[in-house]
């Protein structure tokens, strides 16, 4: 983990830092780092997220030494695995998980010493065909047994005892009370086997259970680590982006700094071939920035003076000079890194349920536990003492609740990874609950399916005009306005590299147009009304009039030396990815709406073009949101699209608000889910991200609840009397293993979208 010299801490002023934390493998645990960190004075929030064993903080630096969090983690039986900053990228380290290597190395240990012990327990003839007692034979597997049990399964009895000081108990509880009382039976049963005697039991030795339990627990945990690894792999990938230092231009000499001591203003270089150091706008030079690790943009983006440059992305072709304008956590990267670990550390509602019965799940299997011990060694077939151990330790090891902590966290985490990488940031659970349930779409007309700014659509030129003069004319009447409508003409005529005449004489009419002289003809243009109080016909106009003005174009008309010369349309043309885009959410069955404070026509022109037919024209800014709770109140489940700044009000009233955004401003956006780029496919693609990860979390919690409701019975021998099914503790070992693995690789489907 980097380190980096902090500034004194101000009073007031809130830190936000990631704690690694070791020895959490249940929904219990969480609730308990939880409430263990947030009663330490100064912190302010702490989410914990079982999936990625890391607690999110917030806390006053001036009021809590960080050096509390280990120590109030290891009082409370925890392990404090590092701590890394969010100031910048760089500080955020890329962190293999330790528990990987920690399982791996006991697991690997029992493995080796429990082939013997099998052999040994199950093939009856070995002991005898090697010369071995049947005492001598159990002393040697209570040898072979005793550091499966206390090395391999330490991390189990540790966590128990801790629990136990705590006077509650956990999945440890469950692991360490049955593989004990499996040892402790055995151990009795070889130093002092006349204790049966008086029980009418066999002195039968299970040390092969004790041992073969504590390996299928430690294969599963391995597994289960290795697992939450993959799931964890895009915020990792996104942490490695950014480079560890940045060239910096310091009185005409060139020197490389660490990435953290960047600050806005300094003057950057960047070679061909490396990685953008911070955000900036670039001063000098031209080259292609391949921004597809950051937006998802897959074809490079020219950058020349005054361009925006952003950090982690890599420069292709050219060498730039930048000024940084945002470093540290201010960067784009920065932001997205912070937007998507707190949503993975985010709580979605249904998991509130699988909490609530965590709670009070691990007391309630030792009761059951206990009660199937009684009933067995009661009325159960002999030996009695030997059926009734072995069932309450099958129920004691098949009910712990792994699987139903990690359901929601892993799902989350690795959709919301996913969602990254595809230029989609999702704020957490509960916004994925509401947009799965989504039925509503609601969309702001300008800047969202439109490109927000007028262009000119068409050029009706007539005799002996060509389309060419007739916008050269305009332009040149035209650039020395300021109205948008204008601007789109001049840019056309700029674009199409077309020599503008020059005028005289200039003249504005507001509302109507503008009036000049082109060598010795008077030249005018405007809207109709403008060329019929200058009593020039315009009658032979009317029809492309008429077809303009209902498809909600802007008409502005042309006449030189008092004829009419030519018909200009402008509008704010569709973006070409919004009719496609609309067409495939409504086959995903939701109604799309269109929100607009443009006039009734206009509004149903572009409806028209997009094949929309929930429109909602002549809406002022503040009433958009009035607009929005309409809808709501009739039951619907709405979600709305806007840029995210004008648009915040109808953003935060919607069920979902959803931005359209640029990347530079996603931490502005007031919505729940923002696109990092101005990719109207995204939203189809972002409604379907939400619906699997809320599939994939309903099937996690289904079979992790179903799972304990089937297994339990089984295992307390419910069934016995009619199927004769009976379960062995090592089977129920491995069945509860898989149960976390299957959950987690259930999750990791994700990755695939």
């Amino acid at each position: 983990m980097m380190t980096q010299n902090a500034p004194d801490p101000v009073e007031g002023r809130l830190d936000e830092a990631i704690i690694h934390v070791g020895g959490m493998h249940c929904a219990a645990c969480v609730a308990r780092v939880e409430k263990t960190l947030q009663a330490l004075p100064g912190v302010q929030e702490a989410v914990v997220n079982l999936a990625t064993r890391e607690a999110q903080l917030r806390f006053d630096p001036a009021r809590v030494d960080t050096g509390r969090f280990a120590q109030a983690l290891e009082e409370a039986g925890y392990v404090f695995e590092g701590m890394a900053s969010l100031e910048t990228p760089g500080s955020m380290e890329v962190r293999v998980d330790p528990e990987i290597r920690f399982f791996k190395n006991r697991f690997i240990v029992a493995l080796i010493l429990n082939i013997p012990i099998f052999l040994g327990s199950m093939v009856h003839p070995l002991p005898h065909w090697l010369g071995l007692s049947p005492q001598v034979t159990n002393y040697l597997l209570l040898i072979l047994t005793t550091p499966v049990m206390f090395y391999c399964g330490a991390p189990f009895f540790k966590g128990a005892w801790q629990a136990a000081r705590r006077k509650t108990a956990d999945m440890n509880s469950l692991i360490a009370l049955g593989t004990a009382a499996a040892y402790v039976y055995s151990l009795v049963a070889t130093v002092r086997p006349q204790a049966f005697d008086a029980l009418a039991a066999a002195a039968d030795v299970y040390y092969d259970t004790s041992a073969m339990i504590i390996g299928f627990i430690l294969l599963g945990r391995w597994l289960e680590a290795r697992a939450r690894g993959r799931a964890s792999e895009a915020i990792q990938r996104l942490m490695a982006l950014a480079p560890p230092t940045a060239r910096v231009r310091l009185n005409g000499q060139e020197q490389d700094i660490p990435l953290e001591r960047v600050r806005v203003g300094d003057v950057i270089v960047v070679r061909p071939g490396e990685k953008i150091a911070v955000d900036g706008v670039v001063l000098e030079g031209a080259s292609s920035v391949d921004e597809s690790m950051l937006t998802g943009e897959s074809l490079p983006v020219a950058k020349a003076p005054v361009d925006e440059v952003w950090g982690a992305t890599l420069n292709t072709t050219g060498s730039l000079v930048f000024r940084a304008t945002r470093v540290g956590r201010d960067m784009v990267l920065s932001q997205i890194i912070r937007l998507v670990r707190e949503a993975q550390g985010s709580k979605a509602p249904i998991q509130r349920l699988a909490d609530r019965v965590a709670s009070v799940f691990v007391p309630i299997v030792m009761a059951i536990a206990g009660v199937t011990f009684i009933v067995w060694f009661a009325v159960g077939p002999p030996p009695v003492l030997s059926q009734a151990l072995m069932n309450m330790v099958a129920v004691l090891i098949i009910a712990c609740p792994c699987a139903l902590g990690l359901a929601t966290p892993t799902a989350v985490m690795v959709g919301t990874g996913r969602g990254a990488e595809m230029g989609i940031i999702i704020r957490g659970g509960e916004p994925l609950e509401r947009a799965y349930a989504l039925t509503d779409v609601v969309f702001d007309k300008t800047g969202t399916l439109t490109q927000g700014k007028p262009a000119v659509t068409e050029v009706v030129a007539y005799n002996p005009w060509t389309e060419a003069e007739v916008l050269a004319q305009v332009a040149a009447l035209e650039k020395n306005s300021e109205h948008p409508l204008a601007a789109a003409i001049v840019r056309q005529a700029e674009e199409l590299q077309l020599s503008l005449p020059q005028v005289t004489d200039f003249e504005a009419r507001p509302g109507l147009g503008v009036r000049a002289r082109m060598a010795d003809q008077e030249i005018l243009a405007g809207n109709p009304r403008f060329l019929e109080q200058a009593q020039i016909p315009i009658f032979y106009a009317q029809p492309a009039l008429q077809r303009l003005t209902q498809a909600g174009r802007s008409v502005i008309l042309l006449a030189v030396g008092g004829h009419l010369a030519g018909t200009i349309a402008v509008a704010d043309t569709i973006k070409p990815q919004a009719p496609e885009m609309i067409k495939t959410l409504k086959r995903m069955g939701l109604r799309v709406w269109m929100l607009s404070g443009d006039n009734t026509r206009t509004a149903l022109a572009v409806a028209q073009q997009l094949e929309i037919k929930e429109v909602l024209a002549e809406v002022l800014p503040a009433d958009k949101a009035a607009k929005v709770a309409d809808l709501q109140r009739q039951g619907r489940v709405v979600a709305m699209v806007g840029d995210g700044i004008n648009d915040a009000p109808a953003l935060a009233q919607a069920d979902v608000g959803l931005a359209v955004g640029t990347g530079t401003d996603v931490a502005l956006a007031a919505a729940d889910i923002t696109l990092i780029r101005d990719d109207l496919t995204l939203i189809p693609q972002a409604v379907i991200l939400a619906r699997k990860m809320m599939r994939v979390i309903r099937q996690n919690l289904f079979w992790a609840f179903f799972y304990n409701v089937v297994a339990i019975p089984v295992a307390a021998g419910v069934f016995y009397p009619f199927t004769g099914w009976l379960l062995s503790p090592a089977l129920a070992a491995i069945a509860m293993a898989l149960s976390s693995v299957t959950v987690v690789s259930n999750s990791l489907r994700l990755r695939r979208l």
